[in-house]
């Protein structure tokens, strides 16, 4: 190291070796040992160096400027200190309702709406699956009773005088009776005469109307239909309404209805038509239902309660 300190930017390896001993023994040069001579002409420059600053006195700084820069200090910490409680207080000390800002309510409100949006169209799905499983399997329990009563009853199907069948349908005519032989012999239980979706209605099936000239057959002959879902024009003739012959029953929120066949096959049908015109809400070439009116033939599906 040379007086012309000046020329260079940084030390040298040997002047930061060296000056790191000195500072390690407090800038006395007699507390470093064993020197070379390079190395103790290096200390003596390094020292040469340090001496210039006694060349340059500086003046005790104005006690007021002291003051203020403390002082400034002092605020500078006082206001971190109050930031950092007010945190912790709203952290730890105010209540979980309180805390919610109105974007994170925003935030909130908008989750709970997008989850809304899918859960809800597929839980209306699923239920309205569940009831169709529900009713389907019900039709099928009943397919199994009449089946166990026409074995009984030589392929007879059950029906009772005082349902009036023999008689045209009419407002006090209870077409549900000529189901009571089912229940009274255990062939089925009552709560297979309902549908799911019968929306506190009783009875939610109604039953092929039974005629007077022809005992019907249970899986024999001619596949026709012997219950379904409740048949909405009865309950409007008896309310006095007129509703579309082509009303969908209640029971499945106007999607369809199902129905047993004859055979013990249970079907959906979409509209309530069976084969290619034959409505089974309303007896052949009516409209409107009225007292005194009937299936033209044991072909004709009437459902009825």
């Amino acid at each position: 190291m040379t007086h012309q300190h000046d020329q260079y930017d940084e030390l040298s390896p040997h002047d930061q070796r060296l000056l790191d001993a000195l500072v390690e023994c407090e800038f006395d040069p007699e507390g470093l040992e064993l020197l070379s001579p390079a190395d103790q002409r290096r200390v003596d420059s390094i020292m040469d160096l340090f001496e210039l600053l006694n060349d340059y006195p500086v003046e005790d700084a104005d006690e007021t400027l002291v003051h203020a820069t403390l002082a400034r200090i002092d605020r500078h910490e006082e206001r971190a200190s109050a930031r950092l409680a007010f945190d912790a207080a709203q952290a730890n000390d105010v209540p979980r309702g309180r805390r919610i800002r109105m974007p994170d309510f925003i935030t909130i409100a908008a989750v709970i709406l997008i989850a809304a949006s899918v859960i809800w169209p597929t839980t209306n799905f699923l239920r309205q699956r569940t009831v169709d499983a529900g009713c389907a399997n019900n039709l099928r329990l009943l397919g199994v009773a009449f089946n166990h009563y026409a074995s009984d009853y030589d392929g007879a199907m059950p029906v009772v005088a005082q349902a009036g069948m023999f008689n045209g349908w009419s407002t006090k005519a209870h077409n549900e009776l000529n189901l009571n032989p089912l229940l009274e012999a255990g062939y089925c239980k009552i709560g297979h005469l309902d549908c799911p979706g019968n929306h506190n209605l009783d009875p939610s099936y109604s039953y092929q109307w039974q005629l007077s000239h022809r005992r019907p057959v249970w899986g024999v002959g001619r596949i026709t239909l012997a219950m379904g879902d409740r048949n909405p024009m009865v309950d409007a003739a008896r309310a006095g309404r007129w509703v579309p012959a082509l009303s969908i029953s209640l029971n499945h929120n106007g999607r369809g209805q199902t129905v047993l066949a004859t055979d013990g096959a249970w079907i959906w049908l979409e509209q309530p038509l069976f084969g290619s015109s034959d409505n089974i809400w309303l007896p052949m070439g009516v409209l409107f239902l009225r007292s005194g009116d009937q299936p033209i033939d044991s072909n004709d599906v009437f459902l009825a309660h």
